[in-house]
Order: structure tokens, then sequence, then C-alpha cells
């Protein structure tokens, strides 16, 4: 394998990590929130379609 093909891939797989990380930080950060919180942005007009997308909170 070329180094130039290696060092790619080894650098796509570290913005695939990093990405995990994020994702799994803000479901964390979700999962400490009351409730009541998630429900409020729920209701938020920008917010509460990207937690429906990911099926959080809804009912």
């Amino acid at each position: 394998m070329k180094p130039e093909l290696r060092e790619k891939i080894i650098q796509y797989n570290r913005v695939l990590a990093q990405n995990k990380e994020k994702a799994d930080d803000f479901m964390m950060v979700l999962g400490a929130l009351p409730p009541g919180q998630v429900k409020n942005l729920l209701k938020d007009p920008t917010i509460g379609p990207i937690l429906e997308k990911y099926e959080i909170g809804g009912a």
C-alpha cells in the first residue's frame, strides 16, 4: 500500500472516531437533562426535528 493512501485512510478513520466521540458526548448530555427540558427542546422548530430524527424523547 502506498504511504499516501495509508495516511489518507488513517486520517479518515481519525475523523470517524472524532465524530463518534462527539455523538456519544451529545447523547450523554441529553441523557443528563431532566425530561421536561428535553420536552422543551422538542418544541423548538430547529432542534425538535433533529431530536426526533434520532428518536430522542419522542413517544
